[in-house]
Parts: structure tokens; sequence; C-alpha cells
């Protein structure tokens, strides 16, 4: 294909953001996270009132365990083509190639819609074998509860429920707002699940809908978290005046984009393996311990994502800039930003489970009965857990954006599985507790690695642009 190029004054590449690098960090840093931080203590507030509202624990724990289920799936198939978008779409955006920054948005929307159908293929493809793997291995709690109290079975709950992820077409979106600084964007659409859910739960306490009604309640909010993000990156592609070459244009071919497509398939086993960290734990203790003990995991886990959105959205922030430095031949200033972002999350990470020791103890035995009295000891250990992975999560982003996505995968995979058999190797030893000491050395394994790994490749490639020098 010509390198033509539609004339940039038809096209906006402006940035948003005015700031230098530092600047950028913070200011983008501080939108997402208050953001972040609100949203999780409201999903900590939607978790009492949803506790208090159902019946028994096991209610409570089905609920949480459809959701996860749903996650679990429509992440793993997810191909995060927004990291394509950044690493590719730089370049474009600094020589205002519309053209090809066209050609990737289209490529990205059909590998975003292709995924989504796979995710949900996959999903109501799979729950027929969890539930025998449950019955191999699992407790002998009977679901039958779930069947009486909504009148559909949990099968076919689950497969209502996974309908979500077909609108789960993200990636694009994400990658637009974050290429061109718009993080105001991102931040607000992280409050839309978390307050429509904070709502719809009030009221289905209110007005007693029991599980079925809570169900539609977290229906609803992934929905329009999902829908809203899509309908505003559209109106950022139209504003920006990019939609009718977008429309005209073909999909990226192999020869024009070299590494594109290896590039994305790579992403995609790495947040597949990033998945299983994330989502996997809840699917782990429903397999061995049932909905009750899922419900008291839960919570242990919605304390620690005050941790851990905050570890996500560092890692949305890093990468445009490690990228933009990839792009210049900066290897300096990329591994001196890379450490002092793993330290502070380090830093981060220590106050946070701190404070969680202290007073969380006291703070979850008001907002919950007694069933739940192993939930902060849990949140302190996934609290340890997410802190060491916050210190190796810039490293991450780091192999990214030297086009080394096969190293994040290696390094990944070797966390993961080691991850998985200390969880059911502990499982009868420690209980419940078993799943926060299998993350915690899963992430000691995978900081270790990352570090070593990042600094062979930084000096190599310095090495090989001195040499091209």
């Amino acid at each position: 294909m010509s390198p033509h190029n539609t004339k940039s004054s038809e096209t906006d590449f402006s940035r948003v953001s005015k700031f230098g690098v530092q600047g950028r960090l913070l200011s983008n840093a501080g939108l997402l996270g208050g953001a972040r931080l609100l949203a999780s203590l409201m999903g900590i507030a939607t978790l009492v009132i949803t506790a208090k509202a159902l019946s028994d624990n096991v209610a409570f724990g089905t609920l949480l365990f459809v959701h996860a289920y749903m996650l679990f799936f429509s992440e793993t198939a997810s191909c995060k083509t927004w990291q394509a978008v950044i690493l590719y779409g730089s370049k474009e955006v600094e020589v205002k190639n519309t053209t090809r920054f066209s050609q990737l948005i289209k490529t990205g929307i059909i590998v975003d819609a292709a995924a989504a159908v796979v995710a949900f293929l996959a999903a109501i493809s799979c729950f027929s074998l969890f539930l025998w793997v449950k019955s191999k291995i699992g407790t002998d709690v009977s679901l039958d509860s779930v069947t009486v109290q909504t009148g559909t079975d949990l099968k076919q709950l689950v497969i209502l429920y996974c309908s979500v992820i077909l609108f789960r077409q993200t990636n694009v979106a994400i990658g637009i707002f974050r290429l061109f600084d718009k993080f105001a964007v991102l931040a607000a659409r992280a409050l839309v699940m978390p307050s429509v859910r904070l709502t719809g739960v009030v009221i289905a306490a209110h007005q007693d809908w029991g599980l079925a009604g809570f169900l539609s309640v977290w229906f609803l909010a992934s929905f329009l978290s999902y829908l809203t993000l899509q309908i505003c990156a559209v109106i950022e592609i139209y504003r920006r005046r990019f939609w009718p070459v977008i429309w005209k244009a073909k999909a990226c071919r192999s020869k024009d984009f070299p590494g594109l497509y290896p590039f994305i398939f790579k992403a995609n086993i790495d947040s597949t393996l990033k998945s299983l960290t994330t989502n996997f734990p809840s699917l782990a203790v429903m397999l061995v311990f049932g909905p009750a003990m899922l419900s008291v995991y839960r919570v242990a886990e919605e304390v620690s994502r005050l941790l851990k959105r905050g570890v996500n959205m560092f890692d949305q922030v890093l990468f445009p800039e490690l990228s933009r430095m990839a792009v210049q031949v900066d290897f300096k200033a990329l591994k001196r930003i890379t450490a002092k972002t793993a330290i502070a999350m380090g830093l981060a990470g220590f106050m946070v489970s701190i404070i969680v020791l202290i007073f969380g103890d006291t703070l979850l035995k008001a907002a919950f009965d007694d069933s739940f009295t192993a939930a902060p000891a849990l949140a302190v250990l996934l609290l340890i857990a997410t802190t060491i992975i916050g210190i190796a999560t810039p490293f991450y982003a780091a192999f990214y954006a030297l086009t080394r996505p096969d190293a994040a995968i290696w390094i990944r995979l070797s966390g993961t599985v080691f991850f998985i058999g200390s969880y059911f190797a502990l499982s009868r030893s420690f209980g419940l507790f078993s799943i926060g000491w299998a993350a915690i050395l899963g992430a000691i394994l995978e900081m270790v690695l990352v570090v070593i790994c990042v600094r062979i490749i930084i000096r190599n490639q310095n090495a090989k642009a001195a040499a091209e020098n």
C-alpha cells in the first residue's frame, strides 16, 4: 500500500496535556487515581448492602461468582488492542499520518468484535465443564437454592449474564483516549459501573428484589459502563474528523505494519495469563470451598482493590509515556521512569497494607456479620501480593514499550503456574488463606524475574543503538 496520507489539516492529532513527562504522569495518575479510589469505596459499600440484603452467604457468593465467571472469560479473550493502538499509533501521531492511524483503529475494532464473540461462546461452552470439575474437587454445597430463589437454574443465569460480554468492545476506545491524553474521560467512565451498581443495589435492597434482581442490577451496570466508553470514543473520533477515513480504510496488512499481528497475539496471551491471576482466584475459591466462602474472599479482595485499581491505573498512565521514549530511543529515561514508578508503587502498597492491618478488622466487623471474620487477615495477604505485583507492573509496561511482549508472557506464565499450583497444594492445610499465600509466592517470583529481564533487554538495546550510531 502506498504511504499516501490524508492532509493533516483535515484531522486533529492534538494531545490534551501540555505538561512534560512527569507532569503528565502526575496529572493523569491523579485523575484516574481519584476515580479508582472513589470506585473502590463505592464497591465496598455495594458489597455491604448486598450482603445484608440477600438471604444468606450462598446467594451472595453466587452473585459474585456469576459476575467473576463473566469477567474471567471476557478478559481472557480480550486482545488488549489498546496497547497496539498506542505502540504503533504513537509513531503515526508524531508524523500525523491519518491513513495509517485510521487503519490501526479499523483493525482494532475488527479484532475487538471477534474477541467478544469468542469470549461469549467460550463462557457458555465451558460452564458444564466447570460444574463437573467442582463436583469432583469441591465441597458438597448444593446450588439448588439458586433455582429456588430465582426460578432459573444456575447454568441459565450464567448464559444470560455472560451475554454482556458481547458489548465489552472497549479496547480501541481505551487506546484512543490514552494516546491523546484524554484521561478525564477514562476517569469519568471508571465511575459509571460502581455508581450505577451502588444506586441499583440500594433500590434492590429496599424493594426486596432478591438474587435475580441483584443480578439484573450488576448486569445493567456492566452494560452501561461498556456502552458509555464506546459512545464517548465514537464522539471523539468524529470530533477529530477521523471517522470518514476509518470507514473507508482497510485492515492493516502485515507487510505495512511489520510485527503488529504477532504483537497483538502475544499481548492476548499475556492478558490471558494476567486474567488468570486476577479473576481465576474467584473461580478457584468457588471450585474448592463453594459460594459461602467465595463471599468472604470477595470482601477481602474488594479491600485489596483499593490498591489493585491504583496499580492498574499506573500501568495505563505509564505505558503511553514509555512508548514515546522507546520511539525516541531514550532508554536512559525509560529505565529511570520505570524504576521510580516501581519504588513509588511499593511505598504506596506498604502504606495501604499497614492501614488495613491496623483498622481493617474493626471496620469489616462493623460492616459484616461474624461469618466474615477471616476477611481482614485475608485482605492483608492479598494487599501484600498486590504490592509486590505493583513493583513489577512498570517493568511489564517496559516490556511492551520495548516490543518484547514475549518476555512478559514467559514471566507471567511462570508466576501464574506457580500461583495456581501453590493454591491447590496449600488449600488443604491453610484453607481459604491458601489463596493469599499462593498470590504472594507467585508475585515474588514475577517481581524477581521482571527486574532481571528488563535490565538485560535495556542493556542489549542500548548496545544495539550504540553500534548503529
